[in-house]
């Protein structure tokens, strides 16, 4: 993006936030010209914030575009978009559970999780095209997309990035900065609640929802070059 204030905008998790952030970004889009880019240089994304921060990047030649795309996904938004919740998917994980209880375990295989959340998977495959992503950082949309999740093994706070060149990995005290292209298996990563939804397998780890371990939210954006930020929490 040109020289001068790097902008970054910031979407915590949760996913009640996810929608707020939608109404947020919208009243933006109103102060904008119609068909303007994205304003920030930087944008970050935590759980369901994530995901909100995958649209934006991914459409980040026209803002309005990409916010009203947002705003469609959410006002539809269905349980049945996220997680399978038909009686038989539900029984059985119930019993699953029941019996890993009743048992300790014992010729059981212990659950690692409620509910299968292959259906949001295949949602943000639909409303997301990740090659555009690149697109927009070799445009000059975009600088940075950035999305954290927790790793379970190392207990580290991993933001995965991808952005222009020369951005650089970082390490701190569990908290590290990884450049990788982001797909659809990241975001599934950011918003894995433990015990609800499964841990995603990134290189040779397993990841769950993002917030659990990130102490410095603000962190990626100055590390990706950001020197004013805007927060949606």
């Amino acid at each position: 993006m040109a020289e001068g204030l790097r902008k970054a905008l910031i979407l915590p998790g949760a996913g009640a936030r996810g929608a707020y952030q939608v109404g947020v970004l919208k009243a933006i889009a109103r102060l904008l010209p119609r068909h303007a880019r994205n304003p920030f240089s930087v944008i970050a994304g935590t759980s369901a914030g994530a995901i909100n921060a995958a649209v934006l990047a991914s459409r980040a030649s026209n803002f309005n575009v990409a916010v009203g795309e947002m705003e469609r996904v959410w006002a539809n938004f269905e349980a049945e978009q996220v997680y399978r919740a038909d009686n038989w998917t539900m029984l059985k994980s119930s019993l699953h559970w029941l019996a890993a209880l009743v048992f300790g375990g014992l010729g059981v295989r212990n659950p690692a999780f409620l509910l299968d959340n292959s259906p949001l998977r295949e949602l943000l495959k639909r409303n997301i095209d990740f090659d555009h992503i690149q697109r927009a950082v070799d445009r000059g949309y975009l600088d940075a997309l950035a999305v954290t999740a927790s790793a379970y093994t190392s207990a580290r706070s991993v933001t995965f990035f991808q952005g222009a060149e020369r951005l650089r990995p970082w390490a701190r005290v569990r908290r590290v900065g990884r450049p990788e292209p982001i797909n659809v298996e990241h975001l599934m990563a950011s918003a894995a609640v433990p015990f609800v939804f499964s841990p995603v397998k990134l290189g040779g780890e397993y990841y769950g929802d993002g917030a659990m371990r990130q102490r410095a939210p603000l962190s990626p954006a100055v590390h990706l070059g950001a020197d004013r930020m805007l927060v949606i929490g």
